[in-house]
């Protein structure tokens, strides 16, 4: 754990956010943590504002292995391992196949460590995307629960889907620290956090959806895990029908939708799948993505199908007390924390 929080400190250091400077000048200091391969034909951009591609260096064929230096939650800053010359930034969708170079040293591809939970504590707070102005993504009201990366600039910084976003802060309650290091935290210390949007069109399939949303924390909030136990989500949430409480709302089949019972859960599922990511004492026995693009909720490779055998999230307690998660959903900001449970 202390090493992923090196690695952290100098993934922080990077320029994925905003405004990029030249990628030839980091590629040398910057370390190889992933290989991958390319799915599809890359374009290479030698900088990016938030989710745009700028300065359309050259393009990466199909099937071509990459080393992967950092990664934002649209794009991933690489160098062609044919070619170390071509080096910068590509879509995470054209990638496929990502493999830790160091499992001891690097945290698992895609990981987004979140910093602190706080609440909003103002009548309402825009999520803005960029600081002090741009575009009203969502706007969250008192009570609202998130989880944080970190402040820049007197803003709170957060994912909404595939770019990073910001809430002033002076709109929300004093921030609580995640601890770094599991085995000091008290029962009261988040250990992991994250948060994810949800949609809050006010159409029945979408009302259903957010009900099992809903119903699908509660259920979360009353398993505690002990040393060896595992999380079974088809299991230990579902079954997902109208006995268990669920609603029929879209869920994705191959990429598209479909209306079926428990529609949302999988947003349940791949929320806390970015929870247990952060967490090394929590080993993943089973996940799968929504197909090659994923769910748009969430960055690409870092999402949780779940409803039957092969679509399932499942991990197992490896940690020498037992844990417990607070899930909470409200104005479309699906949080989860993992705490100590003694």
């Amino acid at each position: 754990m202390k090493r992923f929080i090196s690695l952290l400190l100098l993934l922080a250091l990077l320029p994925l956010q905003g405004a990029f400077c030249c990628a030839e000048e980091e590629s040398e200091a910057l370390p190889r943590l992933y290989s991958a391969r390319t799915r599809i034909s890359a374009k290479v951009f030698e900088s990016v504002d938030k989710t745009q591609g700028i300065n359309h260096i050259t393009s990466l064929p199909q099937h071509v292995y990459v080393y992967v230096h950092a990664l934002d939650p649209t794009f991933a800053y690489v160098t062609s391992a044919r070619d170390e010359n071509i080096t910068g930034y590509v879509k995470r969708v054209c990638l496929e196949w990502p493999k830790v170079k160091d499992e001891t040293n690097t945290p698992p591809y895609g990981v987004e460590f979140n910093h602190y939970i706080t609440s909003v504590a103002a009548d309402a707070a825009p999520v803005l995307s960029e600081m002090g102005s741009g575009e009203t993504l969502v706007t969250l009201y008192k009570g609202a629960k998130i989880s944080i990366i970190g402040f820049e600039n007197g803003y709170a910084k957060l994912i909404f889907h595939r770019q990073y976003a910001y809430i002033d802060s002076n709109l929300l309650e004093s921030p609580v620290p995640v601890y770094y290091y599991p085995e000091s935290a008290g029962t009261d210390a988040p250990i992991a956090a994250y948060t994810s949007f949800y949609k809050l069109t006010d159409d029945e399939a979408n009302i259903s959806r957010m009900k099992n949303i809903d119903t699908a924390c509660a259920k979360l909030n009353a398993i505690t895990l002990h040393t060896g136990d595992e999380l079974n989500f088809n299991r230990d949430i579902g079954p997902y029908s109208a006995k268990n409480g669920y609603f029929p709302a879209p869920v994705l089949v191959n990429e598209g939708s479909k209306l079926g019972y428990g529609g949302g859960t999988c947003q349940v599922a791949s929320t806390l799948y970015n929870v247990v990511l952060q967490l090394p004492g929590l080993e993943v026995l089973q996940r799968r993505a929504h197909g090659n693009n994923g769910a748009s909720y969430l960055p690409i490779e870092v999402d949780a199908a779940v409803g039957n055998k092969e679509l399932n999230f499942r991990y197992r307690n490896r940690f020498p007390y037992p844990v417990r998660v607070d899930a909470s959903a409200k104005d479309g900001a699906l949080t989860m924390a993992i705490y100590r449970a003694e």
